[in-house]
């Protein structure tokens, strides 16, 4: 049940007591809806379905939406990864939002010449 309480039968005989019942009945329920709404928040969500609803972080850096997920830098910065197009989808860009790594349609992995590639080798076989 969501609301505690029912509205009691009226007496259609007594028109100023049965307002007053509706009335608090009316105040009861308004009470308690702004209760719930007052002390809902993701303590209370156990699972949400991105295809009916989306999620997006209070500054915007982090976007799930349907089957595709969107992380956002602040100066443009970008990972957006998922389905897209009936195909999936992977792209990394880099400040000002210029496209770096992408995954094609093949399924191959392209650097773009918006990327800088670095190697760090580092030590290997314990030498």
């Amino acid at each position: 049940m969501i609301f505690s309480g029912e509205l009691r039968r009226l007496d259609h005989k007594n028109v100023e007591q049965s307002l007053r019942a509706m009335e608090n009945h009316i105040r009861s329920l308004q009470e308690q809806l702004e209760y719930t709404l007052y002390n809902l928040d993701s303590t209370n969500i156990q699972s949400l379905d991105t295809a009916l609803t989306d999620i997006i972080s209070s500054q915007g850096g982090i976007n799930i939406s349907g089957d595709s997920l969107m992380l956002c830098g602040s100066d443009g910065e970008k990972i957006v990864m998922g389905a897209q197009g009936g195909g999936f989808q992977l792209q990394m860009a880099g400040k000002g939002g210029q496209p770096a790594i992408y995954l094609d349609g093949s399924g191959d992995i392209v650097v773009g010449s918006a990327a800088k590639v670095y190697l760090d080798c580092g030590c290997w076989d314990g030498q």
